[in-house]
């Protein structure tokens, strides 16, 4: 978690075009309506709320100071001087996968750094874990029930202003529009928990499909991570882990084992990115190279 920061601290970040502001808020259930991006520190009584504006003044999204990370020369794969990639997380529910990649990146486990949370529910777990801890939350889409949202376009302009090169579903429940889809080629992964292509597409989510799998009679599922394309659950395929069925599983109880695989194979598949290590195929298959031999793929 990041150290608490104090109002008088905040800098002024010159290179992004906006300028921080901070107030002591001692009220953190009033942030966890407000839809504008902000942070507050995890301790009590008092928490430190820190905004800044975008280049845009119209714009309703805001950025923290935690955003503004320099990083170091991209050297190559399997190199510690790599620069650090700079995460995008869409959640819509308690995040367990955004807190094990945000958690590995504190780690070192991974190389990058988690720059916002975008999410469609500003109250889920996922929101409350990155306001505890720094990152600016966004919320998207911009609806009737959500007036206070971002459109499409300042969300990526959103993105583009903290230069973020992956983004990552972990549990966000809305089709990614296509418009994303394109502003960020080969830089979308998701997170779906059963082995794709089976058991995958529209509906086929959280206990739905562990009931469909143990319901077929399939002897092993396991969480897929993969490419997003304009679709559900159809890009490429990058890394899958394998989970045995027992004869007497519930979906509860092939869900949690599930969960426990996704948490260590989506980490392993963003910290390969993060190093430069994914490799793609002449027929566009995605490969991870071993960090260990680079002559080696998994």
């Amino acid at each position: 978690m990041n150290p608490p920061m104090e109002a008088a601290a905040a800098p002024a970040v010159a290179s992004s075009g906006y300028e921080l502001r901070c107030s002591l808020n001692p009220a953190p259930k009033q942030e966890r309506r407000s839809a504008r991006v902000g942070f507050s520190t995890k301790r009590p009584p008092c928490a430190v709320n820190c905004r800044g504006l975008l280049l845009r003044p119209s714009s309703r999204v805001y950025v923290a100071a935690s955003a503004s990370k320099s990083a170091v020369m991209d050297n190559g794969p399997g190199d510690s001087r790599v620069r650090r990639k700079r995460l995008a997380v869409f959640v819509s529910g308690g995040g367990s996968n955004f807190r094990s990649i945000h958690e590995a990146a504190l780690g070192g486990r991974v190389n990058g750094v988690v720059v916002a949370l975008v999410t469609d529910k500003p109250g889920c777990g996922g929101a409350e874990h990155a306001r505890c801890n720094g990152i600016p939350v966004i919320l998207f889409p911009k609806s009737k029930s959500s007036p206070e949202g971002v459109s499409l376009t300042e969300l990526l302009n959103a993105l583009r202003n903290l230069k973020v090169d992956l983004i990552l579903l972990a549990g966000y429940m809305k089709l990614i529009p296509v418009e994303l889809v394109q502003a960020y080629p080969r830089s979308i992964l998701n997170i779906h928990p059963s082995l794709l292509p089976a058991f995958g597409g529209k509906g086929y989510y959280g206990l739905k499909v562990h009931k469909a799998v143990i319901a077929s009679g399939a002897r092993y599922s396991g969480p897929t991570v993969h490419f997003v394309d304009e679709q559900y659950d159809t890009g490429k395929t990058l890394a899958q882990r394998a989970v045995p069925v027992l004869a007497n599983d519930t979906p509860e109880k092939l869900a949690a084992r599930v969960l426990h695989e996704e948490h260590q194979v989506y980490v392993d598949a963003v910290a390969a990115f993060c190093e430069n290590r994914i490799v793609w195929r002449e027929d566009g298959v995605p490969i991870i190279r071993s960090r260990r031999n680079p002559d080696e793929y998994t």
